[in-house]
Order: C-alpha cells, then sequence, then structure tokens
C-alpha cells in the first residue's frame, strides 16, 4: 500500500505534462482565423430571391461573407441614410434609386443593368371568380383586390403609374380590400383566400413554391415591365469587391439564375456612371 501511494503523485505529474503537451500542439497546429471582407447589399424583395442564390456562389468564390438586408424600398432607403453603411443597392425598379438620391444625392455609383422583371395578374387556383384578364376588370365589385402600398414599395410605385396611365386608379383603390407594405404580403393574401386578384412581380410568382399557391394571368400586350439595376454604394468599405460583385450579375451563370426567378436580360449588362448627366434619362428610357 505504501508504495502505490508512491507512485500516484508520479503519474498524476506525467499526466498533467502529457495534457499540457497535447495542448500546446494543439494551439501551435490550429490555423489562424482568416479574414473574410464582407459585402452589405440592400435588396428589395422582388429580386431578393436570386439574388440570395448568386451571394451564395460568391461567397464560395470569393472567400468572403455577404449579408443581404432586404425589404419594401422605403425601409431600405432610410436604413441605407441613417447607417450610411453598405456596398451594393438592388430596387426592384429606378423609383428606389429616386428615393434614395432625395436622402443623399451622392450615393450612388456606378449602376449596372442586371435584367428586366415584368407584372402579372395573380389570382386563386383555378380562377374561380373567371377573371378574363382585362385591366379594366379591375373595377369591377366582384373582386377582392389588393395591390402594394405605392408610398412604400416599387412595385406599388409601378401599380399605380400602369393604372393612372389607363385612368383606372381611383375606381381599384375604391375596390381595393387592403394596401400591402410589399409584394410578400400580396400572394400570401390570395392563397388565404383574403382577396382574389392581385397586381404582383413575375419573379414573386416563381418565389419558393408560391406557383403551387396561386395562378398567373399575363397582361394584354404591351406587358407591364420593369428593368432591375444594382448600384455601388459610395458608402462602401470595399468597393473593388463591390464591383466585382456587379460584374458577376451580368455572368452566365447570374443571367442564368435570374432567368429562372422570371428575370430575364433583354439588353446588355452596360455599366452607367451615375453622376453622368445622362444617369436619368437612360434609367427612364425603358
Amino acid at each position: 500500500m505504501t508504495r502505490s501511494r508512491k507512485l500516484i503523485p508520479g503519474i498524476f505529474f506525467l499526466l498533467t505534462l502529457l495534457a499540457a503537451c497535447v495542448n500546446r500542439d494543439k494551439a501551435t497546429s490550429d490555423p489562424a482565423p482568416i479574414f473574410m471582407p464582407e459585402l452589405i447589399i440592400y435588396c428589395e424583395n422582388g429580386v431578393v430571391a436570386p439574388i440570395y442564390e448568386i451571394s451564395q456562389y460568391f461567397e464560395a468564390r470569393y472567400r468572403c461573407k455577404v449579408t443581404i438586408q432586404n425589404g419594401n424600398v422605403r425601409n431600405i432607403t432610410s436604413l441605407i441614410s441613417l447607417s450610411n453603411n453598405g456596398d451594393l443597392f438592388i430596387p426592384d425598379t429606378n423609383y428606389g434609386f429616386s428615393l434614395l438620391r432625395e436622402k443623399q444625392p451622392e450615393i450612388i455609383n456606378d449602376s449596372l443593368y442586371i435584367g428586366t422583371n415584368q407584372l402579372v395578374f395573380i389570382i386563386p387556383k383555378g380562377n374561380p371568380e373567371r377573371f378574363d384578364g382585362l385591366l379594366e376588370s379591375m373595377s369591377q365589385k366582384k373582386f377582392a383586390i389588393i395591390i402594394a402600398n405605392p408610398e412604400t414599395s416599387s412595385l406599388g410605385n409601378k401599380t399605380k403609374e400602369i393604372l393612372k396611365s389607363r385612368d383606372l386608379y381611383a375606381n381599384v383603390i375604391n375596390n381595393i380590400m387592403t394596401l400591402s407594405v410589399d409584394s410578400r404580403g400580396i400572394i400570401r393574401s390570395i392563397n388565404g383566400g383574403e382577396a382574389t386578384l392581385a397586381i404582383d412581380w413575375i419573379s414573386s410568382y416563381y418565389y419558393n413554391s408560391n406557383h403551387e399557391r396561386v395562378d398567373t394571368m399575363h397582361f394584354a400586350p404591351p406587358v407591364p415591365e420593369s428593368d432591375i439595376y444594382a448600384s455601388v454604394l459610395s458608402t462602401s468599405k470595399n468597393p473593388g469587391l463591390a464591383q466585382t460583385f456587379l460584374a458577376v450579375l451580368s455572368s452566365p451563370h447570374a443571367v442564368e439564375i435570374f432567368k429562372a426567378h422570371g428575370i430575364e436580360k433583354k439588353r446588355t449588362g452596360l455599366i452607367i456612371t451615375s453622376l453622368s448627366s445622362k444617369w436619368n434619362e437612360r434609367i427612364s428610357d425603358h
């Protein structure tokens, strides 16, 4: 017994020494943390799904982190202005650029056309109300209508523009059930039976499994559509990486992703400098 007791402190010392060696080896073998640059992208809901998919590809290829802030354009532009931080801005239409320039006239740098989205009618599966696809029919009282709020979203602003061009806006406003702050609430309301007719982006129909929940009906020609631009912000902390992301948005890989979400490239991906005197003219031409 006496000899066993004398061995215990020795064994304990050896175990402690071994543990220290293991910990030291682990410390020296662990790689140093790798700094990963971050891109902050402000993105409106109509285009967020393909941007998220492209961002995952970009993160893996360029070893960086992409953070996406999405929502309705009124909230996004306010967030950009208040934070004075961020790398790229991608609204659903050029209405977002107008709002942002009102707050910070010099914040928008290079901009790139990435695709064209179009408006469609959203109806319940099977078209139980027998909507005929005519814009004028939105004035009929039998339809429970929901549209996006023109004060908060690019979709709402575009919808108002289309209805006013046909002198229908006042009649439709008198016939709506509610205004949605952005595109997210529209399909949810049609699918939930709260409304029976809406106007939304075709990209919303392709988002997740929305195509399984509702049906669409296309406008009669000319189909209302809107070009989508992505812009680098002057607040970017990684302007080189932001420019690379801009270039990737015009790559064949990105073009296919946009197309799968209903956004098709109909023009060149020319980069336009926002400070050019032709900027406002160029984005309003389409």
